[in-house]
């Protein structure tokens, strides 16, 4: 362990409490077996346990050197939607952990490879997956105080007409939320007709664009701004950054910049 935020300290082997506990016990039963009063050296070894956890959040919170060894049972179960949020948790919780109040949310990767174009430090990086709603309490609950969120179009959409699930199979909305806010800055109606019968955010877009709504996508940003920042109470500082993969950035909300500037790395 390298960093604080986990249930062990720095310095220490990344094997939580319960897997050392279960090693004990293990330890203690042979040695009364044996009638062995002594101590024991004892060797965890997993074999390419480098180069598997470079494809694990186990760099990102400070664990270095191979896997950690983790879990409360010992038995290995399927990625659970609990486990996913748990994962997610635990990635926030170390970096507030170690001091940081300013993060950048993505939902994935298309999110991550977008925020890094822009030059921000993937050090302040957390990942959201569908659960923004989920991940929005989280920091909130751990003191977070500012949050860029950068995000497509095809999710955060959803996020600016309230929807913090952003799952396929729980909510779409994206063309009605589109085309309602179309509608609100005075579109007409083969525009807004245009929008409805798009298959994707993409395609509505190039409906967007060509209709010339004024200011549309910075708008869009700062509805997904208030929603996120209902949703917290006003306790985070929230700002947004809307792209598309076929078009790049899109818009953003009004002190997006100048937060950006400040998560930028130097």
């Amino acid at each position: 362990m390298t960093k604080k935020g986990l249930s062990l300290a720095v310095g220490e082997p990344a094997i939580n409490p319960v897997p050392r506990e279960m090693m004990t016990e293990t330890l203690s039963q042979v040695a009364q077996d044996l009638d062995y009063s002594g101590g024991f050296v004892v060797e965890v070894a997993i074999p390419q346990g480098i180069e598997l956890a470079r494809r694990t959040f186990n760099p990102k919170l400070g664990i270095e050197g191979g896997l950690s060894v983790v879990g409360t049972s010992g038995i290995v179960e399927p990625m659970s939607e609990e486990s996913l949020k748990a994962s997610m948790k635990l990635e926030l919780s170390t970096l507030t952990a170690n001091g940081c109040d300013r993060v950048i949310f993505v939902p994935g990767n298309y999110g991550k490879d977008f925020a890094d174009s822009l030059g921000l430090d993937e050090a302040c990086l957390v990942k959201t997956s569908n659960y923004v709603g989920f991940m929005l309490e989280e920091a909130e609950r751990q003191g977070v105080k500012e949050i860029l969120f950068v995000g497509h179009l095809g999710k955060l959409v959803k996020v600016a007409g309230g929807l913090f699930h952003t799952h396929s199979a729980v909510c779409d909305g994206r063309m009605e939320i589109l085309a309602a806010n179309a509608a609100w800055l005075g579109a007409d109606r083969e525009c807004v007709d245009g929008i409805m019968k798009s298959r994707t955010t993409d395609e509505a877009v190039a409906v967007i664009k060509k209709a010339g709504i004024p200011d549309f996508f910075n708008h869009l940003a700062r509805r997904a701004k208030l929603r996120c920042e209902a949703k917290v109470f006003g306790n985070i500082h929230i700002e947004i950054i809307l792209f598309s993969k076929e078009y790049g950035f899109l818009g953003q909300s009004d002190g997006a910049e100048a937060l950006k500037e400040a998560l930028c790395i130097r």
